[in-house]
């Protein structure tokens, strides 16, 4: 689809306009805090928001396009990224988890129940992920960047949290309620389970290095390969998995599965295709509490996507990434089938790629390890079903 020419300068290099709006997003954060008195749990969404969309956009992080990389090109440096995440997030976690001491996992630490639903919305997830191109986050850094055909994608992600909700009571009672939630720390302590998801990760880590790209030298000025050219996977996810863990300091693991479902679930109690009471979502169930919505409120959990879409679209301008495109019937349609299989399936496994994996290993969860494995065996069918081009997309779509 050809840009309109009033908006062709937004496709070129722009750090100028990149700045104004990060300048905006950051007296955003000023102003809540002032509201506040002090900064505070909506001040920091803003900020970790605006940190997350920088590290997606420039990284340009994505499950499937991991996967698809090394399936198809040889190339891990997507599942390094993934795996730098992990690793940063759980030694910047645990290691401050031991290091003072605590007690107990953190209040809403992601440490979900492990039950035979599990997979089966984590593989649901996975092969959502490849129909439609890339999970929640990918597609809201596609709209960041102009790209239109998030937004069936979008659309369909948050009907699938629908639905979801509305089988909640079937799901809490066959399936959630009684299941075990493994916490390795219980067993191993915090720097015995750290040791030993560090190890794991270095093995996979170790088994994917020969595949990594080799680089020239890059003889660029550091600002052109910081602003403008996307960087090393590793980099992004270790940027990630810091986020993760500071997320964990100030209380609330990141994600966006909370605001999701606490929006759904106002809409389908709204229709009657959920009762008001739904068991366990009230007072927490996996570190998510899902309350009755009382109305559309300026929270930390609407900011963070504020923030999100400000940093990516900050990232977008800065590059020269932000164009609008537009899609066929039959991406539609795909993003559509893709989309309510997301959202069902993060609904139903409580999380997704961040939230439930990365933000659940870097706690020590066994229900991160589970959907990440799942989450990846659905994509990796996926892909089999739809098998990717061989000839590789260029950098400006990157699939998610």
């Amino acid at each position: 689809m050809t840009r309109p020419l009033f908006l062709k300068h937004l496709s070129r290099p722009n750090p100028t306009a990149a700045a104004a709006v990060l300048v905006v997003a950051l007296a955003g954060a000023g102003g809540l805090a002032a509201l506040d008195g002090g900064f505070g749990a909506r001040s920091w969404a803003l900020v970790a928001g605006v940190v997350f969309g920088v590290a997606l956009q420039r990284g340009e992080l994505s499950l499937v396009r991991a996967w698809r990389d090394l399936i198809v090109l040889r190339n891990s440096e997507q599942l390094l990224g993934f795996l730098a995440a992990l690793a940063v997030a759980a030694t910047l976690t645990l290691g401050a988890l031991g290091l003072f001491g605590a007690a107990a996992a953190p209040e809403h630490a992601r440490i979900g129940p492990v039950s035979w639903l599990l997979p089966i919305a984590a593989f649901a997830f996975g092969l959502g992920s490849v129909i439609a191109r890339g999970g929640l986050m990918v597609h809201l850094r596609r709209l960041s960047e102009g790209s239109l055909i998030a937004a069936p994608a979008l659309l369909a992600t948050f009907v699938g949290f629908v639905a979801g909700v509305s089988l909640w009571p079937w799901t809490y009672n066959l399936a959630v309620v009684g299941a075990p939630a493994p916490w390795l720390p219980a067993a191993f302590g915090y720097l015995g389970t750290l040791a030993a998801q560090l190890g794991v990760l270095l093995v996979m880590a170790a088994a994917l290095w020969r595949f990594r790209p080799k680089r020239a030298p890059d003889l660029k000025a550091v600002a052109v390969r910081i602003l403008v050219e996307p960087w090393p996977a590793p980099a992004a996810g270790a940027l990630l998995g810091a986020l993760v863990a500071a997320s964990y300091a100030f209380g609330e693991p990141l994600g966006l599965i909370a605001e999701c479902a606490t929006v759904a679930r106002w809409l389908a109690t709204l229709v009657g295709l959920a009762p008001p009471d739904l068991p366990g979502l009230d007072a927490g169930v996996g570190g998510i509490v899902v309350p009755r919505l009382q109305g559309f409120a300026l929270t930390e959990h609407v900011v963070i996507v504020w923030g999100f879409v400000a940093g990516a679209f900050a990232c977008a301008l800065a590059s020269g990434r932000f164009a609008l495109d537009g899609f066929t019937l039959r991406e539609g349609i795909e993003m559509i089938v893709g989309g309510l299989l997301l959202g069902a399936g993060a609904m139903t496994a409580l999380g997704a790629v961040t939230g439930e994996a990365i933000a659940g290993v870097a706690i020590g969860a066994a229900s991160g390890w589970v959907f990440l494995a799942f989450a990846s065996i659905g994509v990796l069918f996926g892909l089999k079903l739809f098998p990717p081009p061989v000839v590789p997309e260029q950098p400006a779509e990157p699939m998610g």
